[in-house]
C-alpha cells in the first residue's frame, strides 16, 4: 500500500511543481495602463500674472511622470480674456494637458460655445496657450448666433470664436438664396 500512496504523492506533486515554475508574471501591453496618480473632480486653473485665463474639470485626471496631464469624462474648459471676464467653454469627452507649454488637446464630441453665441462642434482641437488659438485639422461645423452653419476641414480661430479661418469650406445653399 505504501508504494501506492507513493506514486499517487508523486502524481499530484510533479505537476504541480511543473505548473509553479511556468508562472511568470505577464504584462498585456494592450490592456489598461496603471496610471501613478489619480484625481476625481479635480479643478485645474492657468493664470497669467494673476489673472484666471482656464479653469478645466472634468470627472478624472490621471497623470504620470513625464507625460501630460489626461482629463477624463465630462471635460469643461472655461476661457477667460486678459481682464478675466468669461468669453466662451469647450466641453469634450476627454482632453491632455501638456505642462510644459500649457497646451490642451480636447478630444471626443467636442464644442466650443463663445459668450456671443458662435459655436463650435469637432471631434478633436488643439488650444495653443503661447498663440492663445484653436486649432483643428479635422471636419468641423461652426455656428453664427444668427443660425448660418458652415462646414469644412481644419479650422482655426481666436478662443472667443469671433476671429476665425475655416479651411477646405463645404456646404450646400437652397435655391434663391
Amino acid at each position: 500500500m505504501q508504494p501506492m500512496i507513493k506514486i499517487l504523492i508523486s502524481f499530484m506533486i510533479v505537476p504541480l511543481c511543473i505548473s509553479c515554475s511556468k508562472m511568470e508574471s505577464s504584462s498585456d501591453n494592450s490592456s489598461e495602463e496603471l496610471k501613478e496618480n489619480e484625481i476625481w473632480n479635480p479643478v485645474i486653473i492657468l493664470t497669467r500674472e494673476e489673472t484666471k485665463l482656464v479653469k478645466a474639470t472634468s470627472k478624472k485626471l490621471y497623470k504620470n511622470t513625464n507625460e501630460m496631464a489626461l482629463l477624463v469624462g465630462n471635460v469643461v474648459v472655461d476661457y477667460y480674456n486678459d481682464k478675466g471676464d468669461h468669453i466662451s467653454i469647450l466641453n469634450s469627452d476627454s482632453a491632455r494637458i501638456d505642462e510644459q507649454n500649457n497646451n490642451l488637446h480636447a478630444n471626443g464630441n467636442v464644442y466650443v460655445v463663445s459668450d456671443s453665441g458662435y459655436t463650435l462642434t469637432t471631434s478633436k482641437i488643439l488650444w495653443d496657450n503661447r498663440y492663445e488659438m484653436i486649432v483643428a485639422e479635422d471636419s468641423v461645423m461652426f455656428t453664427h448666433p444668427a443660425g448660418d452653419t458652415l462646414y469644412g476641414v481644419g479650422f482655426e480661430s481666436d478662443i472667443d470664436l469671433e476671429r476665425f479661418k475655416i479651411f477646405k469650406p463645404f456646404g450646400i445653399i437652397r435655391e434663391g438664396i
